[in-house]
């Protein structure tokens, strides 16, 4: 995921495809996929960041972790259910608005 967000080797879609392969190798692991909520937009940016400009990849790793587990937590019958889950941990917030909730 980091490789291509990096590189960036298409004009668009950088951040997307990146996040799709992941969800690919994470689904074919049987692991939850991973959501990058609006809400925790900042926090997912600044991670990469960091990680690109200091070689750090500790607050990516955190980041990562922290969306794996509020993912995981993101399951219902239907999608109504499924949306207030989202709704109900701020997802759709903007990072001013609020922050990530984890509720089950």
């Amino acid at each position: 995921m980091f490789i291509v967000s990096e590189i960036h080797p298409f004009l668009d879609g950088n951040g997307r495809i990146a996040r799709v392969m992941m969800n690919v190798e994470l689904a074919k692991a049987k692991q939850s996929k991973i959501i990058v909520p609006t809400v925790y937009r900042d926090d997912y940016l600044g991670a990469l960041r960091r990680l690109t400009r200091q070689q750090d990849p500790t607050a990516f790793i955190r980041m990562l972790t922290r969306l794996h587990e509020f993912s995981a937590t993101i399951v219902g019958e239907n999608i109504h259910e499924m949306q207030t889950l989202l709704e109900n941990s701020n997802t759709f917030l903007e990072h001013t608005e609020g922050k990530l909730r984890i509720v089950s």
